[in-house]
């Protein structure tokens, strides 16, 4: 069916990470299918492509999209750590030292065009090649650059191609990549610049999914690209509104017996945008309205309320390892004379937040804890320090004032704080202004949509460099579960390439920080891997350049008659390809 468009490591988990419940309380014998599931989030996904998607765009995309290899949905971390073969036949097996890996991909796994045909070799060295575009290229360009062998010199002359969609088809389709190779046409070989003990985690990644050559008629992301996305999973887009909602039905041409890893026992999924208010969705889901969250969690009056009733069986609750929120310090601003590279402004930010105020935003002491530093307790290399502790993490005003005035701010000072509106963010930034300014830190308050706030603000390297923001308000969480270290500091830490990074936004670089974290990642050894981690993560935040604010669980909510409500940690929700509905 086309769619039709209307517009492997050591680690810590605490119990609560693998103690997640399932809706409802009588559970059928065997999944059934059929139905609609019906989510409400709080906007469209700022990055639907899957060389940029996040969180809840990856949710879509394990409905959507197919990966070489997958992480699985399973209550068991260890489990769901370890990646299970899914268009590939097997999961890859290093060979020659470490350098090469062969995949063969499954022979009936098809694309849905007018005509299936068969996912090829080519096609997924295409959506390796996607991955430098000069639209908007992946956020974790570390991830496959300096990996891949003769990945950074194909990236290099993609930099140069303008971007428009016959250029950037032409230069994919005639520019080989040295360590990409189709060698017939389901067999891929992939051959690395060194060994990396995480490749096939990182192959698990939406970004690193095979492309059909369809989508190089449009540009990366566009909404051109979101309306005739060519899907290589059990369902289809239907109705795509931008910024309204999105629907998905199940795939004529998806072949389950090619897919081990995909169910797709509900017909349709749909998603309606424009719902800030978690309070409101809670009310829908607890009314049957609809079924869940797609980007929002419990909001804190509704969690305490649910919490209260230990048999509540409607509540998924998981740790993720996530800071959320973190704030991020632009360190390139020019404003105040550039008072945001003077690091005792930062340490002035960090003393003056009152994080004992945001646990109790975030939903009090029993699901949130406060945080000073940027690995958490699931991720190898966590040794707990705090840098910066005041008392009972409720700030330390008169340190910060100090710190401002030996910065020549003794009056104190005025930034710009731009952040995603809507659901908790806008709770965290009314306790931000209000405790930050008894340190003397006025904050402009620049509110706006999620998408906008990330493309125009953090992710645009002009109005960063120009000074349009000085802080911004974000999560910092791990993009797989396991041995996930490089994924909470290699995108916004590692300065190589920061001018043309979407992550590292204000283009921190410090040569000693990325010696420690190239030294972590051609590790051979786990322990020395882990000690290189946890220097990286203390250099880092000797610095300044963030402050972590509080970690925990997430909280989330099932209707009544959903089933199959395990948390996949990849994009923190239930898994849409596995929830089925009982009634």
């Amino acid at each position: 069916m086309r769619m039709k468009i209307v517009s492997a490591g050591r680690w810590m988990l605490g119990a609560a990470a693998v103690a997640l419940c399932l809706a409802g309380q009588a559970v059928a014998a065997e999944p059934k299918s059929g139905g609609t599931f019906k989510l409400v989030g709080s906007g469209d996904v700022a990055g639907f492509d899957p060389v940029s998607a996040r969180t809840a765009a990856v949710f879509l995309h394990r409905a959507l999209t197919r990966t070489l290899v997958a992480f699985p949905t399973d209550a068991d971390p260890k489990v769901a750590a370890q990646p299970v073969a899914d268009l590939a036949e097997a999961v890859p097996v290093a060979e020659e030292g470490g350098l090469v890996y062969r995949l063969t991909i499954r022979e009936g796994a098809t694309w849905n065009t007018e005509t299936p045909r068969q996912i090829t070799a080519a096609d997924a060295i295409r959506g390796f090649k996607r991955l430098c575009n000069p639209v908007q290229p992946t956020g974790t360009p570390t991830y496959y650059i300096g990996v891949i062998k003769g990945f950074a010199d194909y990236c290099a002359g993609f930099a140069k191609v303008p971007a428009d969609v016959a250029a950037i088809r032409d230069y994919v389709e005639g520019t080989n990549v040295e360590g990409l190779t189709a060698e017939d046409e389901r067999t891929l070989k992939i051959t690395l610049e060194r060994p990396t003990a995480d490749f096939a985690s990182i192959l698990a990644l939406v970004s690193s999914a095979p492309v059909a050559l369809e989508m190089l008629d449009h540009l990366p992301n566009s909404p051109e690209l979101r309306r005739n996305y060519v899907s290589s999973g059990p369902y289809v887009i239907e109705d795509y509104i931008l910024n309204e909602s999105i629907s998905l039905v199940r795939s004529e041409s998806w072949n389950a017996a090619a897919d081990p890893i995909h169910k797709a026992y509900v017909d349709r999924i749909e998603v309606a945008f424009g719902t800030p208010d978690a309070g409101k969705t809670q009310r829908m889901i607890e009314a049957g309205d609809i079924d869940g969250y797609f980007d929002l969690s419990i909001a804190t009056a509704d969690l305490t309320r649910i919490m209260a009733d230990p048999g509540d069986t409607q509540l998924l609750q998981f740790a993720d390892g996530a800071i959320n929120p973190v704030l991020v310090i632009n360190l390139a601003s020019p404003n105040n004379n550039k008072a945001l590279a003077d690091i005792r402004v930062r340490q002035a930010l960090n003393y003056a937040v009152n994080k004992s105020a945001i646990v109790q935003v975030g939903g009090g002491p029993a699901v949130k804890q406060p945080i000073g530093q940027l690995l958490t307790a699931n991720v190898i290399g966590h040794k707990p320090y705090d840098p910066y502790p005041t008392p009972e993490s409720k700030g330390d005003p008169e340190k910060a004032k100090q710190l401002l005035a030996e910065a020549g701010f003794p009056n104190g000072i005025e930034l710009k704080y731009s952040y995603a509106a809507g659901g908790r963010y806008d709770l965290y930034s009314a306790a931000l202004q209000a405790d930050l300014a008894k340190a003397g830190i006025k904050l402009i308050m620049q509110p706006g949509p999620s998408r906008t706030v990330m493309s125009q603000m953090y992710q645009n390297r002009q109005a960063t460099n120009a000074g349009a923001w000085d802080l911004g308000m974000t999560s910092l969480r791990a993009d797989w579960v396991g041995d996930s270290a490089r994924t909470m500091i290699v995108p916004m830490f590692h300065g190589e390439a920061c001018e043309k990074s979407t992550s590292n936004w204000t283009c921190y670089n410090n040569p000693a920080v990325n010696a420690l974290i190239d030294k972590a990642l051609t590790a051979t050894d786990e322990a020395v891997a882990a000690e290189s981690w946890a220097e990286a993560d203390r250099a880092i935040m000797a610095d300044a350049p963030v402050v972590p604010l509080i970690t925990g669980k997430i909280s989330l909510y099932a209707s009544e008659r959903m089933r199959g409500t395990t948390v996949n940690l990849l994009f923190n929700n239930v898994d849409p390809t596995l929830v089925w509905i009982d009634e």
